[in-house]
């Protein structure tokens, strides 16, 4: 396994981004062409996000001007195609390269708000970024996006999202999937959002990280997926507008409680991730967690229907 190695090939040094794009596509169809030529083509599933986040912080944090934050997470030193490396890992880099290229074309093409909504909610305080470098969004509302039969679904649950959300799915009513990435907000909201998913039978996944409200729409899909990423949910305490954390003791709690059963969950363990953190901490349960109180019905390679058959072929 390849550890430790990371590369810089950046507008900083030299290039434009697309050159640089260009660049690194290059490399990565030379490395996985050496790899297959010497006998291996398959990595596995669990290699398909390889980098991914990481790579999309350090190319962010670049494009934000937080260079000195990232700068840790843009060294890499490609390994030798020489026969003194393993093909299999030779195969693994390749996917790195690939994913930093579809993370850099996803930067570029965004605009500045996606940006920064992707790097507060993603990178800030993670992957040793410090937590003091949040970078502030004029327009922090969830976008939409349809692909395929996906509801791309990333930004703020605020107040009126579910109204905006369900217009969507009224403008795409051939949506089956509903992929989250969201820092949360009204619990409302998402409860509301939550409710709908199920009643249209919609299936969630993650698309970013999942934490606050966030959790509480997810749990709406019939069936609540997550695929080998680093995307997590978090959990903490409700607050109020203020921010102040409201009683542990607030009948919200029992309305969030009623919801999570009502979907299939474990309300008393959910309610005990909320309550273990404030609202300026978040409660991440491991991924092995999440399938016995029902928030997720499956987490590939973890559990879920037929994980035990996957796992013994």
């Amino acid at each position: 396994m390849l550890t430790g190695v990371f590369f810089i090939t950046l507008p900083a040094f030299g290039r434009g981004w697309a050159e640089s794009i260009s660049s690194v596509q290059k490399d990565a169809e030379k490395y996985r062409t050496y790899a297959v030529t010497n006998g291996t083509s398959w990595a596995g599933t669990m290699y398909n996000g390889y980098h991914l986040e990481r790579h999309g912080c350090a190319i962010l944090g670049r494009m934000l001007g937080y260079a000195d934050s990232i700068a840790h997470l843009e060294k890499m030193e490609y390994p030798p195609l020489d026969g003194s490396v393993d093909p299999h890992d030779i195969l693994i880099f390749s996917i790195s390269l690939e994913n930093w290229v579809a993370e850099a074309k996803w930067a570029l093409d965004a605009n500045e708000d996606s940006r920064k909504n992707r790097w507060n909610l993603d990178c800030v305080g993670k992957q040793g970024i410090p937590n003091n470098v949040a970078s502030r969004s004029d327009n922090p509302h969830a976008e939409f996006r349809v692909d395929g039969d996906t509801l791309l679904v990333y930004g703020d649950i605020d107040f009126g999202f579910r109204e905006r959300f369900a217009e969507q799915l009224r403008q795409n009513p051939n949506i089956q999937e509903i992929a989250l990435g969201s820092g949360g907000g009204s619990v409302r909201d998402a409860v509301l959002s939550g409710q709908l998913i199920r009643d249209l039978g919609l299936k969630t996944s993650l698309y970013g990280n999942c934490f606050s409200a966030c959790p509480l729409v997810f749990m709406g899909g019939v069936d609540r997926t997550l695929w080998a990423s680093p995307h997590r949910l978090g959990f903490h305490q409700v607050a109020d507008p203020s921010g102040k954390a409201i009683s542990l003791n607030d009948e919200v709690y029992d309305i969030i409680g009623a919801y999570i059963s009502k979907m299939g969950g474990d309300s008393a363990t959910v309610l005990s991730w909320m309550r273990s953190a404030t609202p300026y901490e978040m409660f991440e349960p491991d991924v092995a967690d999440l399938c016995d109180p029902g928030v997720a019905t499956f987490v590939q390679r973890v559990c879920g229907p037929d994980w035990n058959i996957h796992r013994n072929r």
